[in-house]
């Protein structure tokens, strides 16, 4: 997708659809999509139709997954499942995938699924054993309904806003050779994602936004504004997101995307009160914290200036 082609599917005149179902709401991709979209393209079309910020951010998770595991089936919902009782870290990585004749077997438990109770694949972190002393991590493209998956939501009640989460637990799960991703999954998978989702789900909401402010008479500036920070997070997206120059770039684009989000200000008024909530800041996705920004940044510097 070219900047040109971008800037026409961001002004084409879309109407919100109803995402009370997700799952429904983001397999519809909408009228022009091509048969096999970027995962950008893919954003830019989905979130352009968000009725609320739940939306949005469900988009934009949707398409950090995309972006690492691109040969997901087009019209699939997914799962990114890492976490489990003492967190993300690749030590605490306890799922273990064995082999079992020409084929592996999973169990573990995985905690907060995001997405997990609507996905018809999730991709779960597992350990194959340890090496000089390093849990070796890999990933399992897992099929939803497969024997030995359970998913448990009664923890997440209180998320009701937030994108559907639920816990795995998974009992000696049958995996096929081809079901395993073959790279480092730390390094390729785990360790990008959090930096990845947070551009596109960030994207995301400007996306939808910029819809709903033409909608309601936003001030040209502000709506200006909104369109170039897609078009920066789209040439963001043609980057590794991953060197030192590329994570530098981003903290640009999310101080101006911050910046951006206070002057919106009296806009919001413009809004009936019922869609103001769907759109509040805290709705829809928990995004990544600010001081963790601020470290991968000063890592940056630190990287490219010695």
């Amino acid at each position: 997708m070219t900047p040109a082609e971008l800037l026409s599917i961001l002004f084409e005149p879309e109407a919100a659809a109803d995402s009370r179902d997700l799952r429904a709401f983001l397999k519809a991709s909408g009228p022009g999509t091509p048969a096999s979209p970027s995962a950008f393209e893919r954003l830019v079309r989905v979130a352009s139709r968000a009725d609320n910020r739940r939306a949005a951010g469900a988009a934009g998770h949707q398409a950090a997954i995309r972006r690492l595991f691109p040969d997901t089936p087009d019209d699939a919902v997914t799962a990114f499942c890492v976490s489990e009782d003492k967190g993300p870290r690749p030590a605490h990585i306890l799922a273990a995938l064995t082999p079992d004749g020409a084929g592996f077997r999973l169990n573990g438990v995985k905690r907060w699924g995001s997405m997990s109770p609507l996905a018809d694949v999730l991709y779960v972190a597992a350990s194959i054993g340890q090496l000089d002393g390093r849990n070796q991590l890999q990933m399992v493209r897992l099929p939803a309904g497969r024997g030995g998956l359970t998913l448990d939501t009664s923890a997440y009640g209180a998320y009701q806003d937030h994108m559907p989460i639920a816990d795995l637990i998974l009992e000696d799960i049958a995996i096929g050779a081809g079901e395993i991703l073959p790279a480092d999954a730390y390094e390729t998978y785990i360790k990008p994602f959090r930096l990845i989702e947070d551009v596109y789900n960030t994207a995301a909401t400007q996306i939808a936004l910029l819809r709903l402010g033409r909608a309601h008479g936003w001030p040209q500036d502000v709506l200006e504004d909104l369109a170039a920070l897609v078009v920066q997070a789209h040439a963001i997206s043609q980057t590794p997101m991953a060197r030192a120059e590329d994570v530098i770039v981003m903290s640009a684009y999310f101080r101006a995307s911050d910046a951006l989000w206070s002057r919106i200000g009296d806009s919001w008024t413009r809004i009936p009160e019922a869609d103001r909530v769907r759109w509040s800041p805290g709705a829809g996705t928990l995004g990544v914290a600010a001081r963790a920004r601020e470290t991968r940044r000063s890592k940056a510097w630190v990287s490219i200036t010695g």
